[in-house]
């Protein structure tokens, strides 16, 4: 007799390969059944409560999945939860980061699962998926992730965390609530909150750049929109100090290489001209020498300062 019934191998396709007893049960499949699966290899018992699909593949998602279906009051933590999130500065270590709240014992027996155990874990911090991951919050990983990251790996961090839909409300939210002198990482996130413009960086590099002209003394802000509309369309501007009307594009995606895409550029910057706006580019190969490319940008916003005061003298 066949026990893998389509119903059966649904609930295990939903879920990465794992699936709960309760779920096999739920979907026709016995208790005798499912131990005779497992004495055959069918089957083989992850963490309590959570069978695999040996056929199954055990991609980092099974992993997560596993823990969920095994421990549904936890969620994976940060470090985990931010390279399933695509979220940049964050490098997987392979393992499956787990957070629970504090009361709760769980033993997964499993060296590629990391505990992490927190007095505060409420709904509002989670996202349940339809495939039985249960991730932290973005905005409670943007908290978390500043007890792991370096400061400007973080601000990174929480710039791509934005671009995803974060906002600035979400994030001061969550710092009214978890902030606190004992816990870790509280310094670093509000250092990072206290830094945010109301519109997040597009690239590490743009981050990399803002730093290294705001210690230059040069008052630079991300994300200026200069009111300028080329065809209808309006622009911005990655970096700038508006009082001077002086910004700096970082370009680091591959199409500013193309002829289309140096095209528009071009177009930009004189049509930023012709407003009194002054551009200058960085492109990838200036990273390369930071500081120089940097030294290099202050001496252009210093002149742009002089210029401006001569011509009102």
């Amino acid at each position: 007799m066949n026990d893998l019934t389509p119903e059966v191998l649904a609930v295990f396709a939903r879920h990465h390969g794992m699936a709960t007893h309760t779920q096999l049960s739920n979907a026709g499949m016995g208790r005798t059944a499912r131990a005779r699966a497992v004495e055959r290899g069918i089957f083989e018992t992850r963490h309590e409560r959570v069978l695999h699909l040996v056929s199954s593949p055990l991609t980092l998602e099974a992993r997560c999945a596993a823990m969920c279906l095994a421990y549904p009051h936890g969620a994976i933590a940060a470090p985990t939860a931010a390279p399933l999130r695509g979220v940049r500065r964050v490098r997987h270590d392979g393992k499956v980061h787990f957070l629970v709240p504090h009361g709760h014992h769980i033993d997964p027996k499993d060296d590629t699962v990391v505990l992490h155990q927190t007095t505060k874990l409420p709904r509002n911090h989670v996202v349940k998926r339809g495939d039985g991951i249960t991730l932290v919050a973005d905005s409670r990983m943007a908290f978390d992730l500043a007890a792991v990251l370096a400061p400007l790996d973080h601000r990174s961090a929480v710039a791509a965390l934005r671009k995803k839909g974060v906002t600035l409300g979400q994030l001061r939210r969550i710092g009214k609530e978890l902030v606190h002198p004992a816990r870790p990482g509280s310094a670093r996130f509000m250092d990072t909150l206290l830094s945010l413009a109301p519109r997040p960086a597009d690239s590490h590099p743009e981050v990399e750049v803002y730093e290294a002209l705001r210690a230059r003394g040069v008052p630079v802000e991300p994300q200026i929109d200069p009111h300028l509309t080329i065809k209808g369309v309006r622009i911005h501007l990655d970096l700038a100090v508006p009082a001077v009307r002086w910004g700096v594009e970082v370009d680091v995606h591959p199409s500013h290489l193309l002829l289309d895409g140096t095209t528009r550029d071009k177009r930009r910057d004189r049509a930023c001209q012709r407003i009194d706006w002054q551009v200058a580019r960085v492109s990838e190969l200036d990273l390369v020498d930071l500081d120089a490319t940097c030294d290099e940008l202050a001496e252009l916003y210093q002149a742009r300062c002089q210029a401006l005061a001569s011509r009102a003298a």
